[in-house]
């Protein structure tokens, strides 16, 4: 049967449709690509993916500490030069100018290692805590008077750290806690100034680390 007039008109003006349709579709899509990486441009701005690197040489970063046995507080470790070192004001300053200290070599070990503490696992699987006096304290020991047996504890952010302790790489914010024991405010004397016979600095922390 042969098509009617209409039916011709329809049938040239359906490629139209479709062309038209399919245009509006790729605008569409074109913008939402647009906006949306427009919002996620955004979004990385305001809440960015938290580092995963250590400092670069060249950058300069804090992060605080503090250090508990049985129930008090180990007073700051003093000023010393260094990469990652303090200033005897409860923060770790983070500033390496050469490889050796930048990257996965900004770790907590190399700080503790400036004061000549060791803080790791020296059998599989259980933690050692070592001042420069010589003091050790080791998962499943006991503070002096009691039979209750304690781990060396390691957090950030009140967050525990697992696997080795003294690997962890610092980053600008941090909140360290090493503990052995229960915490308290009892002043410790620090054994690296009393080793070195140098000033303690007492328990002075503030909100803001001190200038370099």
């Amino acid at each position: 049967m042969p098509k009617t007039r209409q039916q011709k008109r329809a049938k040239a003006r359906s490629p139209l449709k479709k062309r038209r349709r399919g245009g509006v579709a790729f605008l569409a899509f074109i913008l939402v690509i647009l906006f949306g990486g427009g919002y996620l441009v955004t979004l990385f701005r305001t809440s960015p993916p938290p580092l995963t690197r250590g400092a670069s040489v060249g950058e300069h970063w804090h992060a605080s500490y503090r250090i508990y046995i049985c129930g008090q507080r180990m007073t700051n470790y003093p000023s010393v030069e260094g990469e990652v070192h303090s200033h005897g004001d409860g923060f770790i300053h983070i500033h390496p100018a050469t490889p050796q200290f930048s990257g996965d070599n900004a770790t907590l070990g190399a700080f503790l290692r400036q004061y000549e503490t060791g803080l790791g696992e020296l059998t599989p699987g259980k933690r050692t805590l070592i001042f420069p006096d010589g003091t050790k304290f080791e998962d499943g020991g006991t503070c002096p008077g009691s039979r209750t047996k304690h781990d060396v504890e390691v957090l950030n952010k009140g967050e525990a750290i697992e696997g080795e302790p003294g690997s962890f790489i610092l980053h600008e914010g941090d909140a360290i806690v090493i503990r052995f024991g229960p915490e308290g405010e009892k002043p410790l004397p620090n054994p690296y100034s009393e080793a070195k016979g140098l000033p303690d600095p007492g328990l002075r922390q503030g909100d803001e680390p001190a200038p370099d």
